[in-house]
């Protein structure tokens, strides 16, 4: 059939169309495909349904979606684009399902790939799956490797390193926690439990508490539960300098006591006073942690270093030094 230049006949819907209107392919002599881009994408879409449907596929009609929503295909529902989360890989910023389905999509998908979630967990948060805690808890005896009195429940890890060092019991892991693994809070924790106070020779002094109104029941639940009175507890923070005997760090804001006798002991900050409460106020639990947290420091051994480096270090520590001389106060 004879065409005008910049037209071509499409055999399918029998029209002559410009030759924009076909796509390219440079098998054939004039580079452009047999049919229109009309009838190619129609005929494309049946190719494409009847090869799914000889694999026992059904292919979802396609839906009109308004400006401003989203088409769900797990629910199968249109819904409003706030109702989605947010993806930036895929074309529209957002993710293939809504909220409620995107939840259950990723569930089913982390046990499909690891065979439960919590082993997803271990492995995404731990390094580490089901059959390797069990294994450590194994060892442990079932039993908290601090306490060595409940089952253990809670993988630990060291925060530094990342590390996975036991696995501990809600308490122990909780207490860890208030005291940072730190090692020398833990020794004076231990101590505070044995009846001795290491009083420092220079500590940075807090603000001013100030006058501040005192609850009219205050009084009351002291003398009720510690039989002291605000007074009392004022004179002590005042001979702790307004500190915590146990950190020397932060204002005390809670009266400590034993739980065994009731007898009110000093006046702690909240890490310390909420760590002690996690240790059972048991200095043996305490010192089991502290050796447990010792066991797994890294020890990199002897480090070699240039005289312009030694040097640095000692100028390093001199202006710490001067710094911290100049914040304090001397109270031994």
């Amino acid at each position: 059939m004879e065409t005008p230049d910049g037209f071509k006949w499409c055999s399918d819907c029998q029209e002559v169309k410009e030759l924009a209107e076909f796509g390219a392919n440079k098998r054939m002599p004039d580079g452009r495909a047999r049919y229109c881009k009309v009838c190619f994408r129609r005929r494309s879409t049946a190719s494409y349904r009847k090869r799914k449907a000889g694999q026992g596929k059904a292919v979802r009609e396609r839906v009109q979606v308004p400006e401003g929503c989203k088409y769900c295909p797990r629910c199968t529902e249109v819904k409003s684009t706030s109702e989605f989360g947010s993806n930036r890989a895929m074309k529209d910023g957002m993710t293939a399902y809504c909220r409620p389905c995107h939840t259950v999509v990723a569930r089913e998908n982390k046990i499909k790939k690891y065979g439960s979630e919590r082993n997803y967990l271990l492995q995404y948060r731990y390094g580490i799956t089901e059959d390797d805690f069990e294994r450590m808890l194994a060892r442990q005896g079932g039993l908290c490797a601090i306490c060595q009195a409940v089952p253990g429940t809670f993988v630990d890890h060291c925060h530094a390193t990342g590390r996975v060092r036991g696995v501990l019991c809600f308490n122990c892991n909780n207490g860890l926690g208030h005291f940072t693994d730190n090692l020398v809070l833990l020794e004076l924790a231990a101590l505070y439990l044995e009846g001795e106070v290491l009083w420092p020779e220079f500590v940075v002094l807090p603000e001013g508490r100030g006058d501040s109104p005192v609850a009219p029941s205050r009084t009351y639940h002291l003398s009720r539960r510690y039989r002291v009175r605000h007074e009392d507890v004022e004179r002590m923070i005042s001979a702790q300098h307004g500190l915590c005997v146990v950190c020397w760090d932060r204002p005390p804001e809670h009266v400590d006591h034993c739980h065994r006798s009731g007898a009110v002991r000093q006046v702690l900050c909240l890490p310390c006073n909420t760590g002690i409460g996690q240790f059972r106020d048991d200095p043996g639990v305490v010192r089991r942690a502290l050796s447990y947290v010792e066991a797994t420091v890294e020890d990199f051994g002897e480090v070699v270093v240039s005289d312009e480096e030694l040097e640095e270090l000692v100028r390093a520590e001199e202006e710490l030094r001067s710094e911290f001389y100049a914040r304090v106060t001397r109270v031994g």
